[in-house]
């Protein structure tokens, strides 16, 4: 099952939930979520530029950050969607409406994405939602952050040059 598992991971683009791998497999979602920690294991013990990261209930096989500057403009999330991603990170807390004056109404979709590929999430604050980064957020970009309330301050740091 690790083979298969490790094959429908590697021909999607897009994360996949291990309700779909156990579905395709016809197996139970708890045997799929150990062999996908098996294989994140397996590929964090590795010497190679490939890695295997969860993303809440979703998986997804990617090149490593720092080797994807060889693959010719593959990415998994467009450029539009990654600056809304940044302009939340670094605002949050930040309320949707707040975001969609920044960045347009093309936010609302965007937030759609990243909130089903776990990297954000969101709260009900009267007529609007307050966004954040989610722990997933962090090991997708590679960040070795304790507390996700603190990634905006790191990142304004560093932009800031400090």
């Amino acid at each position: 099952m690790k083979r298969e598992v490790e094959a429908i991971l590697f021909s999607s683009s897009e994360p996949v939930s291990i309700e779909e791998i156990a579905k395709k497999l016809k197996v139970n979602v708890g045997e799929v979520d150990r062999v996908v920690d098996e294989i994140v294991r397996d590929y964090e013990s590795r010497d190679t530029a490939i890695e295997v990261v969860r993303l809440g209930d979703r998986v997804l096989m990617r090149v490593k950050l720092e080797y994807q500057y060889l693959v010719s403009g593959e990415r998994d999330l467009d450029r539009s969607t990654l600056r809304t991603l940044g302009v939340i990170a670094m605002n949050q807390p930040i309320e949707l409406s707040k975001l969609a004056k920044i960045r347009g109404n093309r936010c609302y979709e965007h937030v759609r994405r990243l909130e089903k590929l776990g990297l954000i999430r969101s709260e009900k604050k009267g007529r609007t939602k307050v966004l954040t980064v989610t722990e997933a957020f962090l090991r997708y970009f590679g960040l070795n952050v304790d507390d996700v309330e603190k990634v905006g301050e790191i990142l304004r740091s560093k932009v800031e040059g400090r």
